[in-house]
């Protein structure tokens, strides 16, 4: 039993393994496991995976941040070093750099580790650091040194936090597949239009609350991009002038946080899948959101979401592609969001999130296999005549030929109508045959629940009630 515990059955496993394996860790607890044994003295070396992070323990303290400079350059010195006794070689797969503290004085060091990455045909590059504030309290952001601009002609993932972006170079990434700027500091009109120039395989692009200048035109021009996501913040949606998609090939786009009458997607023709979070500014007569969505021949997947401040209150959709609509419905007050659906002969799926405030009008003849789920959030909690009074409106608001209906709301509660009420209002509210309702939490009152919902469509030829299974949305 003692021989079995002693036993080294990791060092057994195939190099590849190990190497897997200690690629999930921060690189300095992967310089640790050199104390193990002689086997294991230079196994970090030949590691493909770098992270360096100032999270752990040692480095997260103001006086630790100096340490940590330290320690990199010494991991990458003893690494070049190793490549002239390995046998299995030192390439860099990937390279990761996170810190949440950045001294601008320091850039060198770091243009030093890019410069590594790069000199070990490093294919993907993390580096998220912290922007650097000066007595004057004038914040200065890491700019991306020519090195790693220029050379890297083996990165396919680049991945860019907090830092500058600002060449004035041409871009050179030849093979890069994906990129992914959040926080980052565009400063001039033309530097994502160099980027996106220089990076002619570029499929996925991300752009998470950049900063950019007043009245930035954003211009996407791309032939390869296949995936876009761009979120804005509240106060950058309302100073860019312009946004400007040109790619032919884009299959999938993500928008949040865009002023909709700013946006400009005439060119991409080949979007299947489209999730709009906008300022929507639509007015009950304007056309032009259902114009848009007709205008995508190959669309087949559709999701908006509305918010507080954000004014989605009616909009008309056309499409003889759409299978799947998705609508969040987060408006927080008693606004109604009416959603005219037009001619979609190919819908097959209807999912909504939200508050009781919607109203869906369609031709029921062109949608006889259309499955809607709708999950119901009543933000109060409250359960008084007020609440039920909203939920019948709801009820007829959504009285649509469903072929299957699911309900899923939080409590039974919600859903049990006062008999008071009932007397007073009149029955059938809708004509639904086939009823699925989720419940949340347990139920206690089943038959209860079921007597309200046969008294709200006593048409139904199946219904399914499942409680206290599912989780919370």
């Amino acid at each position: 039993m003692m021989a079995e515990e002693k036993e080294d059955r990791i060092s057994k496993l195939p190099k590849e393994i190990i190497h897997h394996i200690l690629s999930f860790l921060p690189t300095e607890d992967v310089v640790h496991t050199c104390l193990l044994s002689k086997y294991w003295k230079f196994m970090w070396y030949s590691v493909p995976k770098l992270y360096f992070t100032t999270k752990t323990n040692r480095f997260r303290v103001q006086e630790g941040l100096q340490k940590f400079y330290n320690y990199v350059d010494n991991c990458l010195e003893h690494r070049n070093r190793g490549i002239y006794f390995l046998v299995y070689g030192s390439n860099i797969t990937s390279f990761k750099v996170w810190m949440n503290s950045y001294e601008r004085s320091e850039s060198g060091r770091v243009d030093k580790w890019l410069a590594f990455a790069v000199k070990n045909k490093a294919n993907e590059i993390n580096l998220r650091l912290d922007k650097d504030k000066d007595l004057y309290g004038q914040l200065h952001y890491y700019r991306l040194p020519k090195t790693l601009v220029v050379n890297a002609k083996y990165l396919t993932t680049l991945r860019l936090s907090r830092v500058e972006l600002d060449s004035p170079y041409s871009f050179n990434f030849p093979s890069l597949k994906s990129l992914s700027l959040n926080f980052v500091q565009i400063k001039h009109h033309d530097v994502v239009n160099k980027l996106l120039l220089g990076s002619p395989s570029l499929e996925e692009l991300r752009m998470v609350y950049c900063y950019l200048s007043t009245n930035y035109e954003l211009r996407i021009l791309s032939s390869s991009l296949k995936y876009l996501e761009i979120t804005l913040t509240d106060q950058i949606r309302f100073i860019v002038k312009k946004i400007m998609i040109e790619a032919i090939n884009l299959e999938c786009l993500e928008l949040n946080g865009v002023c909709f009458e700013k946006l400009d997607l005439s060119q991409c023709k080949a979007i299947t899948y489209l999730s709009l979070t906008c300022d929507w500014g639509l007015s009950e007569e304007s056309s032009s959101f259902e114009s848009l969505i007709s205008n995508l021949p190959l669309l087949e997947n559709l999701s908006l979401c509305n918010e507080l401040g954000l004014n989605l209150n009616r909009i008309s959709i056309s499409s003889q592609t759409l299978k799947n609509l998705n609508l969040n419905n987060y408006n927080y007050c008693d606004e109604l969001v009416t959603v005219i659906i037009k001619s979609a002969p190919k819908l097959s799926s209807f999912f909504y999130q939200g508050d009781v405030n919607v109203s869906i009008l369609m031709d029921s003849s062109s949608h006889n296999s259309l499955h809607g789920t709708f999950c119901i959030c009543n933000y109060l909690l409250k359960y008084e005549p007020i609440w039920f009074i909203k939920l019948m409106n709801f009820l007829l608001n959504i009285n649509c030929c469903w072929s299957m209906l699911t309900l899923k709301i939080r409590t039974e509660k919600a859903l049990i109508i006062p008999e008071d009420l009932k007397r007073i209002c009149r029955s059938p509210l809708v004509n639904w045959e086939h009823l699925k309702v989720i419940i949340i939490t347990k139920l206690d009152r089943e038959l209860d629940l079921r007597d309200t919902i046969r008294w709200i469509s006593p048409s139904l030829k199946t219904l399914s009630i499942v409680g206290g299974t599912e989780k919370a949305f």
